[in-house]
């Protein structure tokens, strides 16, 4: 074969061919030894979030209560961002196998240094511990899964676990074991192609001491136990590595909490950890809604309308509860809401007119305590006081990350911070149907998925929405809700017969009638358009 270009059979000029990597591990490992490699800062946050999307993507597509076993069918669903995060080595091919092990350090070292960092930026809590383990025992099942078989023994071997492979129709001992039949005996042992075609058997099948089993394959009768000795079919393999890479991790993450003062003290690196300390749990969990622009907008004529509506359970509570307890909402209550209601529509007009009439409901606060103490908040929403930026809206991370209320206080994610019977009452004073409240409660307690939780509450209250684009802000929210409403209408109006009115239009002729009542005149620009 000319030099530098691969053979027909898959080998180079230099020997080396495909067969070459057939028992290749693909960098699979434990990371029981840190990286000894140089990068620069902007690389190892790059490696640290592009590892993280890749966690989150397991987090979002596993459901709460998903086996280990099925990772493997989730290849191609988590294939994209492994691929982005350039966290994924498979076998080399004819055309690429001398290019392998340049591409097989370079991953090496990118999946060390990011495992690394993200292990020390979720050691320091339990909730962040156990979210780390579960997703990184995930990825290592759906990695080990894809070695051959020469490559899993081998790698059986190195981990120390005590097993060798055996003759399915050897017996043993004094010829009263016949594992012919205890491969029919095992479940695990099974393989199915589908197509209602008879299953076939997996030839490859292990002995090892019980002891090196899970416990959880002795107790669900996955595994064949005789004299001490068990028979593991190899697709429980996996399952046993699974259970010491956890255990390993665990002991480890004790390890990087001792080492943690140093690294966030590092100017280098200790913000970006504290960063993913305090916001790494959440992530975008939904794609980012089509359109920024508001299909209609909130206003004081239809607020009443919105509220139940097209609010979000972290901005609807807020409202309700003011209005209940006709006590004003505490300071981060108001931080919260304020930069909601200007996202969703109101101008600063209408915001001042709407925070005066909610907190004079409370007997404390009268009209002119309310200009003394609160105009400037609503000011400063809009860039007229202070730094003269104005406030945005929070997104769902940070509305999650909000302080526990103390007494008095209401404030952040309601799936987080309400416990479970009170939040259940709540969702049905909301009219929220069992089966979706159910379905919130599983997600919350099995895993604390609260925008997922969030995104079942928006699937409830517009029947026939997917919940595309829900559950990264409060206002992305709303203004879903908004287009599924309008989408409704011009159905029902096609359905009817009519010709829907444009929402735009009658949004801005709302808009000047408010001015109109202000004023007691219409709009002339209102005017000439009917006209």
């Amino acid at each position: 074969a000319p030099v530098g270009r691969p053979s027909i059979g898959g080998a180079s000029a230099q020997g080396i061919s495909v067969a070459t990597y057939a028992a290749d591990d693909l960098a699979v490992c434990s990371y029981q030894v840190p990286p000894e490699a140089e990068v620069s800062v902007r690389e190892f946050e790059d490696y640290t979030r592009d590892r993280l999307k890749v966690l989150h993507a397991f987090d979002r597509l596993c459901s709460y209560d998903a086996k280990l076993d099925s990772i493997p069918e989730m290849r191609n669903k988590v294939r994209k961002e492994l691929n982005d995060a350039q966290l994924l080595l498979e076998y080399p091919s004819g055309l690429d196998v001398e290019s392998f092990p340049r591409r097989k350090e370079q991953f090496r070292t990118r999946d060390a240094i990011s495992h690394f960092a993200l292990r020390l930026a979720f050691c320091k809590t339990k909730d962040a511990r156990d979210w780390f383990l579960k997703q990184e025992q995930r990825l290592f099942v759906l990695r080990f899964d894809a070695l051959k078989p020469e490559a899993k023994e081998a790698y059986v071997a190195a981990s120390g676990v005590k097993c060798k492979k055996i003759d399915m129709m050897a017996r043993q001992g004094d010829g009263k074991v016949n594992l012919h039949q205890i491969l029919h005996s095992t479940p695990g042992a099974k393989v199915f192609a589908g197509d209602g075609k008879v299953p076939e058997y997996d030839p490859n099948f292990y002995e090892m001491p019980f002891t090196e089993v899970t416990p959880n394959l002795i107790a669900q009768r996955r595994v064949v136990i005789m004299r001490g000795t068990a028979y593991v079919p190899a697709s429980a393999l996996k399952l046993i590595l699974a259970k010491r890479f956890r255990d390993a991790l665990s002991e480890s993450l004790d390890v990087a909490f001792q080492g943690l003062p140093i690294a966030l003290s590092d100017p280098r690196i200790g913000g970006f950890l504290r960063d993913l300390q305090d916001h790494g749990m959440q992530l975008l969990v939904a794609p980012k809604s089509s359109s920024d622009e508001l299909a209609e907008k909130l206003a004081l004529e239809n607020c009443e309308e919105m509220l139940p509506r097209s609010f979000p359970p972290c901005m609807r509570r807020l409202v309700e509860q003011q209005r209940e307890r006709k006590k004003h909402l505490k300071h981060a209550g108001r931080l919260q809401l304020r930069p909601f209601l200007k996202e969703c529509g109101f101008d600063f007009v209408e915001s001042i007119q709407w925070w005066k009439t909610e907190l004079c409901k409370d007997p404390e606060i009268d009209p002119t305590s309310y200009e003394k103490n609160y105009m400037y908040d609503v000011e400063h929403a809009y860039g007229k006081k202070g730094n003269f930026q104005g406030q945005h809206c929070f997104g769902c991370p940070k509305v999650i990350g909000f302080p526990s209320e103390s007494a008095g206080q209401v404030h952040g994610c309601p799936f987080k911070g309400m416990d479970t019977q009170a939040l259940k009452q709540q969702l049905h004073r909301w009219k929220v149907p069992e089966e979706a409240v159910n379905e919130m409660d599983k997600l919350i307690a099995n895993g604390k998925h609260y925008q997922l939780a969030c995104i079942e509450y928006f699937k409830a209250k517009h029947p026939g929405h997917t919940g595309d684009g829900v559950g990264n802000s409060p206002g992305d929210f709303f203004r879903e809700s908004c287009r599924h409403f309008i989408k409704k209408k011009e159905k029902e109006m096609a359905a009817a017969g009519g010709t829907p009115s444009p929402v735009k239009a009658q949004t801005g002729a709302a808009a000047c009638g408010r001015g109109a009542k202000r004023t007691g005149r219409g709009c002339p620009q209102c005017e000439r358009r009917s006209a």
